[in-house]
């Protein structure tokens, strides 16, 4: 059943693009096993069908998502706060919440693959999932950090890197102690614009279907969860040689 799944997804996927005669041929040589696996185990059509009509619906969505959020994502480092490449030609979206200890674990991760990879470029879509409002203070992770990128960019590093760092949930303590040793004090007052972007995130995690954090996109493959970095370098490494 595994095998006869698998073998459907990859056909769907080579017929989406031109394909070479070799590969007609072997498009070809799919459709008959498979036509005979399915012929042999009549019980499986259901179940097949079904999960391929589920697939090619996820895909519409993700399409449709893409065309709408596309430049939201890539071209929109005002909104997003990045590092690495600044115009790196394989960006890896990382979907992420300061709150989440997932999130905290893959960091390393994205600095190292920048640091292995120049062409990459990771872009954060900050999604604060886990708690819209802190204990005791007026903005939570997520909106702080964007005030920092948009108005003390120069801080941002120090500011990212203390924020993943804090073990469990922020609270308003956490955070002013992050902004006083960072002299970003300013930027817990006023949330500026950052809340439209927020939710203009949240929109996108909702439209591309993913329901947690971390999530990455990178070469047209979604990663949802936290990833090894040997796992994720391998995918980086892929998309780079194509």
């Amino acid at each position: 059943m595994k095998y006869l799944l698998s073998t459907v997804f990859s056909l769907l996927f080579f017929v989406s693009v031109a394909a070479s005669a070799q590969q007609a041929a072997n498009q070809s040589q799919q459709l008959e096993q498979i036509n005979e696996l399915l012929k042999q185990n009549p019980e499986v059509i259901p179940s097949v069908l079904n999960s391929l009509q589920q697939y090619i619906s996820s895909k519409k969505t993700a399409e449709q998502a893409q065309r709408e959020h596309g430049k939201w994502l890539l071209d929109n480092d005002d909104a997003h706060p990045w590092f690495g490449a600044e115009n790196g030609d394989v960006p890896v979206i990382v979907f992420t919440d300061y709150d989440c200890p997932y999130c905290k674990r893959l960091e390393p991760h994205l600095q190292k693959l920048v640091d292995e990879f120049p062409q990459v470029k990771v872009i954060n879509v900050l999604v604060p999932l886990r708690q819209q409002s802190v204990q005791g203070g007026k903005l939570n992770p997520a909106n702080f950090a964007l005030n920092v990128w948009q108005n003390q960019p120069e801080q941002f590093a120090e500011v990212h890197d203390l924020l993943y760092k804090k073990n469990g949930l922020h609270t308003g303590k956490s955070l002013e102690q992050i902004a006083r040793k960072t002299g970003t004090r300013s930027q817990l007052d006023s949330p500026k614009a950052t809340p439209t972007i927020i939710e203009r995130n949240y929109r996108v995690f909702s439209d591309f279907q993913l329901r947690g954090t971390p999530a990455i996109m990178v070469g047209g493959q979604t990663i949802p969860g936290y990833v090894e970095y040997a796992e994720l370098k391998k995918i980086v490494q892929q998309v780079v040689a194509q």
